[in-house]
């Protein structure tokens, strides 16, 4: 599965650094890792992704260190992104053949399609 698009690629990067605290690399390696080797990404990819996160503060690497951690604005980001996609996941399961929605239509939605939590 590649990253087909900018948020997609942010999420799971922000959720490495999150994991996995490090440089480019290390970065690299908890994607790979984490999924199995299902979400292949080239090194390049990563770094220049990492450096427009970093410029859009949800990044930050501290003075001396080649490691990248979440800022404050990164984790906020994190998690609202986080419950978006799993929004979307359960929308796309549910019109999969066989899928369902296990709480009813609106799980984890309120009226208007805004997930709670």
């Amino acid at each position: 599965m590649r990253p087909r698009d900018r948020p997609t690629l942010d999420l799971l990067l922000l959720r490495a650094v999150h994991a996995a605290p490090g440089d480019g690399a290390a970065v690299l390696a908890a994607v790979h890792e984490r999924s199995g080797g299902a979400v292949p990404l080239s090194a390049g990819s990563v770094h220049r992704a990492l450096h427009r996160l970093e410029r859009n503060r949800l990044v930050r690497r501290p003075a001396g260190s080649r490691g990248y951690r979440l800022t404050p604005l990164g984790g906020r980001v994190l998690r609202s992104r986080t419950r978006e996609f799993e929004a979307h996941v359960r929308a796309v399961r549910a019109l999969l053949p066989g899928g369902a929605v296990t709480s009813g239509a609106g799980a984890g939605a309120d009226r208007a399609g805004r997930v709670r939590g």
